[in-house]
């Protein structure tokens, strides 16, 4: 019998740095943050094509405070 694993793993590259990030996520999720570990420059991370490879976009500082405002 085969399980399914509870977390895979979310591989990325950095936008501003170009570094490899990992991270493990919940199996079935398709969107997560996470910060680059070289440059910690915080993304959201989106499933690809691709099972491990993930999409990364940088997010500003002054988006998060602009949302905190709303």
């Amino acid at each position: 019998m085969t399980s399914f694993p509870a977390e895979v793993t979310a591989e990325w590259i950095c936008t501003r740095c170009g570094s490899t990030n990992r991270r493990l996520v919940p199996a079935g999720v398709t969107r997560a943050e996470d910060v680059c570990l070289q440059c910690h420059t915080r993304h959201l991370i989106e499933a690809d094509s691709r099972p491990v490879r993930w999409r990364a976009l940088a997010r500003s500082r002054s988006s998060d405070s602009w949302l905190a405002r709303k």
